[in-house]
């Protein structure tokens, strides 16, 4: 095994910044931003999902303020800066250990919270107002000390936003806002202001009426500060360079290339964008996990936030669940909101269930942000746990995450069973119209399908799905026919642009609630053309496919194969030529058939034969007439024969007798010790001819 350098500690879970400093774990610097930030002291509020980072942010300001200047050795703060390191009194409010299940409970959070702060500095507070404490405590602290005071208030709207959903937790969130509202004021008294050399506030949102908002004027929000975008999460670039050791080590355990490693985590964990400029961040406790584990396939950070104030606010408001793709808002409707009045997409935003997709500039209204999920992690896990939710589904089974596997394998019959799995687990609701189905289906592919998106979502849910090279529009409707689904997806926009897709029109029954009728449609696909220029030096290989009638399927999924391999190997002066035989029979009588047969035959260096369950006339001489010529050193030079693995009753008696001529002709084939291959689907046969045909390739 390869010697590599044996990693450092992660962070994880570790939000003391001196016990990551003091165990030497990894610690992505992001000192430069902070000291940006605090060389122009300031009351600053950032805003930041939950897991993200804050906590640990709150804990680096301590240290620097303290003037803990050897926790910071070898940081950039430390070599670049003029910092003083001078010791600052500090007053630090988590509110991640402060009871707010109502008011009551709030306030003697308050008051604990202000005597705490004031044992490490051995001062007393008399006053029993909470207002008043707070005032007494900043005046104290600042005459103790000879010094303005620095306060750091960790997660500030936990008590407001662990209350929001259902009317009688909006009475305690209001409640809760008043107390906070009494707290923060004093920092716009005369007194107290002038005392407050630094105040720093994370939070998830924006509410209004807790007066560090409405009250006062010299907040300022850098939550969408292009400057401080990556001040929390992980840049590809500090990846790449902090993480270096662990993807090493992950690489040689688990045999996967690096590159394959790096592209997986940036698919499920990166995304995430909080301002005008265009760079994402990885979410750091997915990565962390992820490295640790060394795999790049589960949804850490959704277990440790999930969102079940926000699932439960959106079916409350009864949401359009297609429109949260791609929703737009403009700058003020990221401005503090009132708890009866919520913006759910801005919140999804802050709470980073979406994230900036697209900014659109405008010359005379404000910007337009366009929004969208960050990953696949994100997805993945808020639609899943958001259709359980909404469906009102009891007990919940993975079928929705076969879809993606099933289309990718054209398995469409496994699909529609999945599907009709999932819709008889449904509770029968009055409230269950079309527009649920649609909503409904919407989920289970935004679900399960990691690049799909809505195209048309009026009286149907019209969906594009992309699997490798493979691209699928599935149109599911309670109102149309299944042939006039196939004739709007043909007539959409997308179809005219991408006519090489699989189409797939799903009819549900309202009255039935189920699935009633489905059909779809194959690829046409076109031969790539051959440039001018390259007619009399491209090196040709021709392809004869022959198969049994039955086969249509498997004969349109291998003419789509070789149209995709030319579109890569055409520039590489590589072509393959495929003859379909059974296109070309209707073009010939009957007298003509053989030799024409004959001709083509010979003149190929590949021959594809395909048997299913009986054996046709013309399969049977084709491969007959082909493996006379193989043995004798003519052309075809090789010969592929597959049989698809097909179940035949006993009791089928005329089924029974034509498929014994196919074992006859499998027995044949093993006592000449031909080789041949079985295939359950058309997947499977195409990952066997993909690797015979770039045996030829080396070869030729």
């Amino acid at each position: 095994m390869k010697n590599i350098i044996k990693p450092a500690l992660l962070p994880i879970n570790k939000f003391a910044f001196e016990e990551i400093r003091t165990r030497n774990m990894i610690y992505v610097d992001k000192t430069q931003l902070i000291y940006n930030m605090i060389s122009m002291p300031d009351y600053y509020f950032l805003s930041r999902p939950r897991r993200f980072g804050k906590s640990l942010l709150v804990s680096i300001l301590k240290h620097y303020y303290l003037g803990h200047r050897q926790y910071f050795k070898g940081l950039w703060i430390d070599q670049h800066s003029d910092c003083q390191w001078k010791e600052w009194p500090v007053l630090i409010i988590d509110f991640n250990s402060i009871s707010s299940g109502n008011k009551e409970e709030l306030k003697q959070g308050f008051h604990d919270v202000l005597e705490n702060n004031m044992d490490r500095y051995n001062i007393k507070l008399s006053q029993k107002g909470l207002k008043e404490k707070f005032k007494e405590a900043l005046t104290k602290l600042n005459k103790a000390t000879n010094s303005k005071v620095v306060i750091l208030v960790d997660e500030y709207d936990k008590p407001i936003i662990d209350h929001l959903a259902g009317e009688d937790q909006t009475k305690i969130a209001k409640a809760n806002r008043s107390v906070m509202k009494e707290f923060f004021g004093v920092l716009k008294d005369n007194e107290a202001g002038p005392l407050v050399e630094l105040l720093f506030i994370t939070g998830v949102s924006k509410f209004s009426q807790v007066s560090i908002f409405s009250d006062l004027n010299t907040m300022t929000d850098i939550s969408m500060d292009e400057e401080y975008s990556t001040l929390l999460g992980y840049t590809q670039e500090e990846l790449d360079f902090y993480f270096a050791n662990w993807l090493e080590q992950w690489h040689v355990e688990k045999n996967i290339n690096i590159s394959t490693i790096k592209n997986r985590l940036k698919e499920r964990y990166d995304g995430f964008r909080f301002s005008k400029k265009d760079v994402k961040v990885y979410n750091p406790i997915s990565i962390l996990f992820s490295l640790q584990q060394k795999n790049y396939n589960k949804n850490y950070w959704f277990k440790t936030a999930t969102p079940t104030f926000l699932i439960d606010l959106l079916v409350e408001k009864n949401i359009n669940i297609p429109d949260i793709e791609n929703a737009r808002l403009v700058d003020t409707d990221f401005d503090s909101f009132d708890p009866d009045n919520i913006n759910s997409i801005a919140l999804m935003f802050q709470t980073g269930y979406l994230t900036i997709k697209d900014v659109i500039k405008q010359e005379i209204s404000p910007d337009l942000y366009v929004f969208d999920y960050p990953n696949v992690e994100v997805k993945e896990s808020f639609l899943k746990l958001l259709m359980v939710r909404f469906s009102k589904i009891e007990t919940y089974n993975s079928e929705p995450f076969y879809i993606f596997s099933d289309l990718a394998n054209k398995r469409f019959e496994l699909i529609i069973d999945n599907m009709q799995t999932l819709f008889k687990l449904i509770p029968k609701l009055d409230m269950h119209d079309g527009k649920f189905f649609h909503q409904f289906f919407y989920m289970m592919i935004k679900t399960t399908c990691p690049i799909s998106r809505a195209l048309d979502k009026t009286d149907k849910m019209l969906m594009y799905v992309e699997s490798d090279e493979k691209k699928f529009i599935l149109n599911f409707s309670c109102q149309y026919s299944t042939q006039e689904l196939l004739s709007q997806i043909k007539n959409s926009n997308f179809f005219k642009s991408y006519p090489d897709i699989y189409k797939i029109g799903i009819h549900f029954d309202l009255p039935q609630r189920k699935i009633l009728d489905w059909t779809f449609e194959l690829p046409n696909p076109e031969p790539v053309p051959i440039p001018k220029e390259m007619e009399n030096s491209i090196k040709k290989i021709k392809i004869f496919l022959s198969s049994s009638v039955e086969l249509m399927m498997e004969r349109q999924e291998i003419a789509l194969f070789i149209q995709r391999e030319n579109n890569k190997l055409i520039q590489k002066g590589f072509y393959y030529e495929l003859i379909i035989w059974e296109d070309l029979l209707h073009s010939f009588t009957k007298d003509k058939i053989q030799n024409y047969f004959n001709e083509k035959m010979l003149e190929c260096d590949v021959v594809i034969v395909l048997f299913g369950s009986k054996l046709g006339k013309f399969t049977n001489e084709e491969f007959q007439f082909a493996w006379k010529h193989l043995k004798k050193g003519n052309n075809p030079k090789y010969m592929f024969v597959f049989f698809k693995e097909v179940t035949i009753s006993s009791q089928d008696r005329t089924a029974f007798k034509n498929y014994s001529k196919i074992l006859d002709i499998i027995d044949l084939i093993e006592k000449n010790e031909q080789l041949y291959e079985s295939f359950k689907d058309s997947y499977q046969l195409i990952g066997f001819l993909k690797k015979q045909f770039d045996l030829i390739k080396e070869v030729n």
